[in-house]
């Protein structure tokens, strides 16, 4: 049996996980925006991670919205991991 709903890709981490390994929930939306969001983090210096919009975060009345769920993302950003060894 498939995980795929409207045939969208899962969540690959729930928001529990991403929150333990210091993720912080930022946006949620679709282009052109979500690559406006995407490329500003980056550029202030954010490590970034996207997850699928999950079915169950829409309203009742947008169920059956399913190209919106295709575009949509989430970012979760949090600030760059130092290398091993690195010092300033």
């Amino acid at each position: 049996m498939s995980n795929l709903v409207f045939g969208l890709v899962p969540r690959t981490k729930s928001e529990t996980e991403l929150t333990a390994e210091g993720w912080a929930r930022r946006f949620v939306g679709g282009p052109p925006r979500l690559n406006e969001m995407l490329q500003m983090y980056k550029e202030l210096g954010f490590e970034v991670w996207l997850e699928p919009q999950s079915p169950e975060e829409f309203q009742e009345e947008c169920a059956d919205c399913t190209l919106a769920l295709m575009l949509f993302r989430v970012i979760y950003t949090r600030p760059l991991q130092q290398q091993a060894g690195h010092r300033e």
